[in-house]
């Protein structure tokens, strides 16, 4: 989701009944060995959206398929080609829908020229090509095993795509990176050779943002060197910080800034742009490891002034963790764990609201004597979302806990975790859940979804005071489809659209939100 879609406006102190309106469209066979991965954007009568081949012995190639609005059916389905004319297969990168046409981008390592090559080709709104496979940048690299890489996003007015490339790496020199930002024909704007003051083997890219303005806004993980540390070090302070990295397009300048709470551990942490090229920071901390949370931080770098104006940190409240764990571990330090921040909100006051799932995985090993084989059983959890909304000044106005609790099998959580939107005042969660929870009363406990197949689409509603409602979007068994929340798309603040499946039928629908 881009953020100019994720605002609150915190103007309404009422909780109003959600008004949203859910129309499914035709049921659909699928392709076989196929999987729909990502909806890529909309005109005004369809959506457009990216299939996998996941066969063995399949094509490899992205399939890009438009879908009409009038009744969400299949319009077309056609396979992408990565093959260049001298019959190279090129290896798919990404695919990007803009000014009513797609951008695609593939690489190959050429042995005989020691290059890495990235290509882009492009595609009308009907799937034909309209621009043949050209080369757009290069990296000299002497072994395909090391060859570098390339990254691409879109701008956030959808109108320019920033390439950054980076070359092979270097143990004992400093991270290089070259930034390339084109235009919608894919002509080359600027290029900006960029050195972070880092050696390549402790600096990771995390993220990376493209302003209306054609600024670059990178966030990064920087590790510290381990073996100057010692061993109580390494084990009560944190062995990394983060750090963001900001290239200012009109003073063609590079500024840093660090993101390190030390001695407190940064166990997640997001950034975004606001309409001023101003950029937020905001994520969890832990007093214990970077994998617990107990806190949230929230830090605002202005772009004018290139200073830090707001800063701060808090400690979750008693009452709130006491949702999560007993009294007596509240009392003894016990923090939260496994959590994932999945969203940074925007909100009009300057402050900022933070989405997090609760996620882990269990591997249960068992043995059979009379095969004296193993069998191994990944068990996948999708549980309770929390969401914490921070004041201007870093403090928490207030933290939420949505019960949701989804435990799968082998599947990689397939129809777990959840939807979001942002419309408004509101937040809007749909994801699966267990029709016994339908009815609690208080003091009963959850239960967990573990059938999708007789689940319940449930849909949260939060107000910018905290205040949920939750209610049934209707019976996945009674629909003959599965909700699949990983997958869906907000194209504006009152338009969302969400996808649905079971066994080879599968079927899109259309979202008004108000």
């Amino acid at each position: 989701m881009r953020s100019k879609f994720l605002s609150l406006l915190f103007l309404i102190p009422l909780f109003a009944t959600a008004q949203i309106d859910v129309n499914w469209g035709l049921p659909q066979k699928q392709i076989r060995k196929t999987e729909l991965t990502t909806m890529l954007g909309e005109d005004s009568t369809g959506i457009y959206a990216l299939r996998a081949d996941l066969a063995l012995f399949g094509s490899r190639e992205p399939i890009l398929e438009r879908y009409k609005k009038s009744d969400m059916g299949l319009d077309y389905s056609k396979h992408i080609s990565m093959r260049l004319p001298s019959n190279v297969e090129l290896e798919s990168q990404s695919v990007f829908y803009l000014a009513g046409k797609f951008v695609v981008f593939g690489s190959t390592y050429d042995k005989i020229k020691n290059l890495n090559e990235l290509y882009y080709c492009m595609l009308d709104d009907r799937g034909f090509v309209t621009k043949e496979w050209t080369v757009v940048a290069t990296i000299a690299a002497e072994k395909e095993s090391n060859s570098g890489s390339f990254f691409a996003t879109l701008s956030n007015d959808y109108r320019h795509i920033l390439l950054i490339i980076n070359p092979p790496f270097e143990k004992a020199s400093n991270e290089k990176y070259t930034l390339q930002l084109l235009d919608s024909d894919m002509n080359t704007s600027w290029t900006k050779d960029i050195s972070p003051p880092y050696q390549d083997q402790f600096f990771s890219l995390d993220n990376y943002i493209v302003s209306t303005q054609g600024d670059v806004y990178m966030l990064a993980t920087v590790s510290k060197d381990r073996s100057v540390m010692t061993r109580a070090q390494r084990r009560a302070t944190p062995t990394y910080y983060h750090t963001v990295l900001i290239y200012d397009r009109s003073t063609d300048e590079l500024v840093e800034y660090k993101v390190d709470l030390d001695p407190k551990f940064i166990s997640d942490v997001k950034m975004t742009v606001n309409d001023s090229g101003d950029i937020i920071c905001a994520g969890f901390y832990s007093n214990k490891s970077s994998n617990d949370v107990i806190g949230s931080f929230f830090m605002k770098i202005d772009k004018k002034t290139k200073e830090v104006v707001k800063q701060g940190t808090m400690d979750f409240s008693q009452d709130f963790l006491a949702e999560f764990m007993s009294p007596r571990k509240v009392k003894s330090g016990k923090e939260l764990a496994n959590y994932d921040l999945k969203y940074l909100v925007l909100r009009d006051d300057g402050g900022a609201v933070l989405v997090a799932e609760q996620y882990y995985e269990i591997l249960v090993q068992n043995y059979d004597p009379a095969s004296k084989m193993y069998t191994y059983t990944y068990y996948y959890y999708y549980n309770e979302i929390i969401v914490v909304s921070i004041n201007a000044d870093g403090q928490i106005a207030w933290e939420k806990k949505i019960p949701k609790y989804q435990v799968s099998r082998n599947d990689l959580g397939y129809y777990s975790s959840f939807s979001f939107a942002v419309s408004g005042d509101k937040m809007y969660f749909m994801f699966n859940d267990s029709p016994k929870n339908m009815d609690l009363k208080n003091g009963d406990k959850y239960k967990y979804m573990t059938n999708p197949k007789k689940s319940v689409a449930v849909l949260v509603t939060m107000d910018s005071y905290g205040n949920q409602q939750r209610q049934a979007m209707f019976s996945n068994d009674d629909l003959k489809i599965i909700l699949r929340p990983k997958l869906f798309m907000q194209s504006s603040d009152t338009q969302l659209y969400l996808y649905g499946e079971k066994g080879s039928t599968f079927k899109l629908a259309s979202v008004k939100i108000s």
